[in-house]
């Protein structure tokens, strides 16, 4: 995936979470045109813990988002 396609989905991406940004996410492919890109962060919760989350964005090799998750483990 080209780097200016990453960093269209990364400016897409850090709309929705402000938080990501600055940071870089890793990136594979699904199959040909089709990449998974990772980005992970930590969040600071009210009583002292923190939780991490990961956003999971599915983008053609033109920054074309078709798909975007999250989840916090």
């Amino acid at each position: 995936m080209k780097s200016e396609a990453i960093r269209k989905v990364t400016e897409k991406v850090v709309k929705k979470h402000p938080k990501l940004a600055g940071k870089s996410p890793k990136v594979s492919m699904i199959s040909a045109g089709s990449y998974l890109l990772q980005y992970t962060f930590s969040d600071d919760l009210p009583n002292g813990k923190s939780i991490a989350q990961t956003i999971r964005v599915v983008a053609d090799e033109d920054g074309n988002i078709s798909k975007m998750s999250s989840s916090r483990g």
